[in-house]
């Protein structure tokens, strides 16, 4: 097998045909680090901000992160390195790394392979699978590349691993009789690690079954020595007895041990999913042996942690021959259970008799600790309350593990956290399989995804769903959906028996502070939507005791910390089953309580959409509300928000859509306007169109009749859209209607924009002199209105006009005009689209070097403004102006990666086009194959389009390639 494309196991490393790849500089050399490290996973541009520069980001990081992704795709092109799983998303991006090609991910899975073979017995397969993954071992874990804190679990994950994987190498060269070179190597780790009893039971039994019995039990001796010296314990029950066999006699005798105790309680039969988690379970128990080790396991109510645990702890058992003892420490009973009667109950478990129990708390915690020194027990404590109750169960030295289940955080310990959320989709289907029957499962997949959909993924909802649909058999999954579709009855319909989610739901908001609880219940108006803790204050009124009952919510698992958005502020999301009964809470909470809670979230959103909309870099439409200062909570984001206007929009996108959508639903029909309107420059910018025509529409429905100055702009933003997704009569009947609204209101600004828009669609579809009449008119209307922002749009559009034309004369002086003002105005985005004509201007003119230098200096505009709908046309052009130049291989990666960012946006025309212009690239390079490829792609896109013109000059051109 060839060597991996990918390398971390070591220094960086990237090859291909056996020849190492320059990559280039270390940001991009950090760049492709940190996302081989999360193959396939998604890195935020916040992560890799924080990789590049761990002192402070400057203010063009995001451009530059861009920058330097691009210049990463490039170098690897050129190389000749696959780089079609670099994906981009919306705030970061993956990379998609086939197995064999990433020396991790080919280490991972021969580990798997040999402790496969090793678990069927066959120690040959086994060794050598294990010395094939560490062999892949070139040294650290990206050892040439400067450390970032971000990689710190994944680097910690591996060499975990790696010294799991030697560890293990190392037993099944001892089972197979390799003793000579075994007992060398084993003396070298114990040079490194002299404590570690495994070590030292494999150095024994190599010397022992060698025939070194003399220089065995003078190793045995040693590890004594070191042992009571250095620990002040003796051998463990396993080293001793191998030190008698060793010795040919007890060395001493002792009382004799206690058996095994084992009081794990039934693992469950149906045990379904949670491999990612069994697999970091085992990995930090395993680790058990030189010193303990304690995990904690939390989450929501109802996510499973129990069952897990105890699953884990059965899976664990051979590890810790000394016993597992169980404890249920009722964390969230009226009464917990206390620390000293929890020790008593354990130490009698151990052996200890109750006349030999001490009477205190710290007393009975040393005879514990003491007791756990010479032994390999695997503690299970069951839903604690909390670290005060945890911090004397804890063992202090010795082998053993501790197994702690809780649904609040406990800080303060010297503990690893394992948090449990809701279940992947795949896995609850099997849960929901195995307990209703995989043919009447599969008989029904949609209605099945629907009963999932209706539980949340909560493995307590989907293990109620079962039993109910299993004790009803003529039921069907399609009733059940149906029950739990209706958010205000889903909570009755998960409950069965013992077994329900309100229970667990009543019982965690029983135990909490009055702050915490107010905050629970504004989550009952919210939207299912990650949120910002602003908007909880808002909706309570309360910024500090909001601040602080999140703080407890997230401490309890009643929320979740979704991530951290542009502006550094923490979301917050809480699972649609806790919301349903924070709902139900809110819902016996009086009429204007619930009122005040939605429109003072409601005002702030748009406030804050108003404050990001003045400073954004583009005025869409030049008709928006009239700014109202921020009040509340929200007051303390308005500098943030203007400094950072898109970032904000792009955090809050999700929650403002929601907003509308509620409050035009409720009835509050202008206030929904009001933030809709604002919301249309950024959809615009980004490419949002679903959620720009669902808006829009939803509210002008809402109207009775259209008629003020928010209707009239709503018009004028569907008539845009229309535009943009080719539906040219629609788009006049919108840019007309709001023309009329307009000019009865007297807005010559708002008028003018919709001439503008009615131009713009005369042009696309060819009717250039109608095109030029309305932009005339649009610029006479900007004139009159002082609006010297529309008139750069007006003048631009002029000279877009004459270049159709073909007249570069007539163009040049209306666009210096529009460049002219952008620049007065500081329009950055206004001055980028000017300098797209400009860069038309001068091919017409027969000058290509002079449009490649517009283009470029419009794309590091919209690269600076993170636009990068925009930023894709102009790569558009300049991979076009590329193909025209005869540059194909520049070309080629161009319009590629243009092709990629058109398809995220969900722009088809421009995907057509661009699919168009890759076929007749790679027809004129003779790669028929690769063209009628993208021929199709352009043909079945345009079709879709039902844009027929276009759909048949791509099919003559596939034609021809016959």
């Amino acid at each position: 097998m060839g060597e991996p494309t990918f390398g971390v196991l070591g220094t960086l490393q990237v090859r291909v045909g056996g020849l190492p790849v320059r990559v280039g500089g270390p940001k991009p050399r950090a760049i492709l680090a940190t996302l081989l490290l999360q193959p396939g996973g998604f890195v935020s541009v916040d992560q890799l901000t924080e990789v590049l520069w761990p002192g402070g980001a400057p203010r063009s990081a995001l451009a530059n992160v861009r920058t330097y992704v691009r210049a990463l795709r490039r170098t690897l092109a050129a190389a000749g390195v696959p780089i079609g799983g670099l994906r981009t998303e919306s705030s970061g991006y993956a990379l998609d790394v086939p197995p064999d090609a990433l020396d991790q991910l080919l280490f991972q899975r021969r580990l798997e392979q040999a402790r496969a073979l090793r678990e069927r017995g066959e120690s040959a397969g086994a060794l050598r699978r294990y010395e094939a993954a560490l062999g892949l071992w070139r040294g650290g874990v990206l050892q040439d590349v400067p450390s970032s804190v971000v990689w710190d679990p994944a680097v910690s994950r591996l060499e975990a691993l790696r010294s799991a994987a030697a560890d293990e190498c190392l037993e099944v060269r001892l089972l197979r009789g390799d003793h000579a070179p075994l007992v060398a190597e084993l003396r070298s780790r114990l040079a490194e690690d002299p404590l570690r009893e495994d070590l030292w039971r494999m150095l024994l039994r190599a010397l022992y079954d060698a025939g070194r019995t003399t220089e065995a039990r003078a190793g045995y001796a040693e590890a004594e020595r070191l042992l009571a010296a250095e620990l002040g314990t003796e051998p463990s029950a396993p080293l001793r007895a191998l030190g008698e066999e060793i010795n040919g006699y007890a060395t001493r005798r002792r009382p004799a041990d206690p058996g095994p105790v084992c009081q794990l309680p039934m693992d469950v039969p149906d045990f379904t999913g949670r491999a990612a988690e069994i697999g970091r379970l085992e990995d930090r128990l395993a680790t058990a042996g030189r010193q303990p080790v304690a995990v904690t396991v939390t989450g929501p109510p109802g996510c499973g942690k129990t069952t897990l645990v105890v699953h884990a702890a059965h899976r664990m058992r051979a590890h810790f021959p000394d016993g597992q003892l169980y404890v249920d420490l009722a964390g969230l009973s009226a009464r917990p259970r206390e620390p000293a009667d929890v020790l008593a109950e354990m130490l009698r478990g151990l052996g200890v008799i109750d006349g030999a129990l001490p009477a205190g708390l710290g007393e009975r915690a040393a005879l514990f600790r003491s007791r756990l020194a010479q032994r390999r027990l695997l503690l299970v404590l069951d839903d604690a309350a909390g670290s005060a109750q945890v911090r004397p169960l804890l063992p202090g030295t010795g082998g053993s593990a501790v197994l702690v289940s809780s649904r609040r955080r406990l800080t303060g310990l010297p503990v690893h956290e394992i948090r449990l959320g809701v279940m992947e989709r795949e896995d609850a289907r099997a849960l929901l399989g195995s307990l209703v029957g995989a043919e009447r499962l599969d008989r029904d997949p949609a209605d099945a995804d629907r009963v999932l959909a209706g539980c949340g993924s909560l493995p307590l909802a989907v293990r109620i769903a079962g039993a109910r649909l299993a004790n009803r058999p003529g039921w069907t999954l399609g009733a059940l959906a149906g029950f739990l579709e209706d958010e205000r009855g889903r909570l009755d319909q998960l409950q069965t028996g013992e077994l329900e989610v309100r229970a667990g739901a009543e019982l965690s908001y029983r135990h909490l502070p009055e702050p915490a609880a107010r905050a629970f219940r504004a989550f009952g108006q919210l939207p299912d939507e990650a949120v910002a803790g602003w908007t909880v204050a808002a909706a309570t009124g309360e910024s500090g005791e909001a601040a602080t009952g999140l703080e407890t919510l997230l401490d309890e698992h009643l929320v979740e910390l979704v991530d951290t958005d542009r502006l550094g502020l923490p979301r917050y999301r809480m699972h649609e089953l806790l919301r349903c009964y924070a709902r139900e809470l809110t819902e016996q909470d009086d009429r204007r309580v619930r009122s005040g809670r939605r429109t003072r979230v409601l005002d702030a959103l748009t406030a804050l959409a108003q404050a990001a909309n003045a400073a954004m870099p583009t005025r869409f439409l030049g008709v928006l509300g009239e700014p109202v200062a921020p009040a509340g909570p929200a007051a303390a984001l308005t500098e943030a928000v203007r400094a950072r206007p898109v970032e904000w929009f792009e955090g809050e996108r999700r929650v403002l859509v929601a907003a509308v959508d509620r409050a035009a639903r409720l009835g509050d029909v202008p206030r929904a306007a009001a933030l809709a309107v604002e919301l249309a420059s950024f959809f615009d910018m980004r490419g949002y169109y679903d959620d720009w025509l669902r808006t829009h529409r939803l509210v002008l429905d809402a109207m009775d009749e259209p008629r003020d100055v928010h209707a009239a702009a709503l018009l004028r933003n569907l008539g845009q859209l229309h535009l943009y997704q080719d539906r040219y009569a629609e788009s006049l009947d919108s840019f007309a209607r709001s023309r009329t609204l307009f000019a009865a209101l007297g807005h010559l600004p708002g008028e003018g924009f919709a001439a503008v828009g009615a131009g713009s669609v005369h042009r696309v579809t060819g009717g250039l002199d109608a095109a030029l009449a309305a932009f005339t008119e649009a610029l006479e209307l900007f004139v009159r209105a002082g609006d010297r922002h529309g008139e750069a749009i007006a003048r631009n559009a002029l000279a877009s006009v004459w270049l159709e034309r073909g007249e570069p004369r007539a163009a040049a002086g209306w666009l210096e005009g529009a460049l002219r003002l952008s620049r007065e105005l500081g329009d950055r985005h206004r001055e980028a689209q000017v300098r797209r004509r400009i860069a038309v201007l001068h091919e017409l003119r027969g000058e290509p070097g002079a449009a490649r230098a517009e283009l470029e200096g419009a794309l590091g505009i919209f690269d600076e403004l993170a636009d990068t709908h925009c930023a894709a046309y102009v790569q558009q052009s300049i991979g076009e102006l590329c193909l025209r130049q005869g540059d194909a291989a520049q070309a080629s990666a161009l319009l590629v990666g243009a092709l990629v960012v058109q398809r995220q946006l969900g722009d088809r025309r421009a995907e057509a086009r661009v699919a168009c212009l890759l076929g007749e690239l790679h027809h004129a390079t003779g790669r028929k194959q690769t063209a009628r490829r993208y021929f199709h792609r352009s043909l079945s896109t345009w079709r879709r389009l039902e844009a027929r013109d276009q759909a048949a000059l791509v099919d003559a051109k596939l034609r021809a390639l016959h």
